[in-house]
Formats: C-alpha cells, structure tokens, sequence
C-alpha cells in the first residue's frame, strides 16, 4: 500500500481553474505524510496517481451552484458524489469518469476525498480572482488538518 496522497488539479491559464494546483503547491513544503501531486485532471493519470493508496485527497475547482470561494468536502460513495451529480468538475467529466473507470477496474484509492472550491472565473488568462484567493489559505488549512488525521 502507497502513502496518501494529496492531489491538485487544475489548469493555471483559466483563472480560478488552477486554484488546485496553486493549493497543492502551498502544501508541498509542509510536512504531510502524503505524496503531493499537480495534474491536469486527465483520468488515466489520476488512476495511476491514486491507485493502490488507502487515502486520496483531491483539490480542485467545482460548480456546485454556490457562492465563488465556497469550499465544499466531498467523499466519494459517502457524500453522492461523483454519482449524485450535485458538483462538476470544471475540468468536464475528468474527475467523475476517472473514479468510475478506477471503481470498475478495481483501482480506485480505498477513500477518495475531495475539495473543491466554487471558481468565480475560468475563463482564459492567468492568476486566481480576489475571492478564490482569498478562500485559498482556508482551503489549505482544512486539506493538511485532514491529511494529518488521516495519516496518523
């Protein structure tokens, strides 16, 4: 069994698209019992990114109708999703066909965690908006507290 791991996904040329990675990145240097990963959302390398690990914690931008910054935790088979179709990615079925591909080929992590924010912009160009960033120290905060708890 692999160590956890911390995975953030995003795209850092469409705004608020990228705030996984930048998320991801501020938690690299600190002291986490998890490997931390920066991906695209591609699902055949989120599979293999994830596969044969007991926790993974996934950061990214989703839609779930709720105000921009909104941090919302979601644990895959316990909250609905992917299936309860309530948050998408915006990286269009990325995320969700990745776990269901993961789930019927028996390479799905045993816990899928994800955090994921409301984006206010994804539109092309370069830096988070105002409310997303100031969301992100937040966001981070609650992703080590829980990795720590579960890698303990």
């Amino acid at each position: 069994m692999r160590r956890a791991a911390v995975i953030g996904i995003g795209n850092l040329f469409r705004h608020d698209d990228g705030v996984g990675l930048v998320a991801a990145e501020f938690l690299e240097p600190v002291r986490l019992d998890a490997d931390v990963l920066l991906e695209t959302g591609e699902p055949t390398r989120l599979i293999d990114a994830w596969e044969g690990r007991s926790v993974t914690v996934v950061i990214d931008a989703i839609r779930a109708g709720s105000d921009p910054g909104t941090v919302h935790r979601i644990e895959a088979g316990v909250d609905g999703f992917p299936d309860g179709g309530h948050y998408t990615s915006t990286h269009g079925a990325g995320l969700e066909a990745a776990f269901h591909l993961a789930c019927a080929l028996g390479r799905a992590p045993d816990r899928l965690i994800v955090y994921g924010i409301e984006p206010a912009d994804v539109s092309e160009g370069r830096g988070l908006t105002p409310t997303v960033s100031a969301a992100l120290p937040g966001l981070i905060d609650r992703v080590a507290q829980e990795v720590r708890a579960l890698c303990v």
